[in-house]
């Protein structure tokens, strides 16, 4: 994976100037990531979990160590 530098602007596309070293605005990596998992996976975590086999009577990815 490429190494990524902050930019010095939020990641999250609000815009918001950032500290040094920080890719998001306090509290907006969780919005970005929200965003990321409805617009793949459509409500969040149990559609991301079903698609790769996690769920019910499946495990989740905690308990199935390679």
């Amino acid at each position: 994976m490429p190494r990524l530098i902050p930019t010095g602007t939020c990641w999250c596309g609000c815009g918001t100037e950032v500290g040094i070293g920080s890719f998001f605005a306090r509290g907006h990596d969780k919005i970005a990531e929200a965003a990321l998992l409805v617009t793949e996976y459509g409500s969040f975590v149990p559609q991301l979990l079903h698609k790769h086999g996690y769920g019910p009577g499946h495990g989740t990815p905690s308990l199935r160590l390679p």
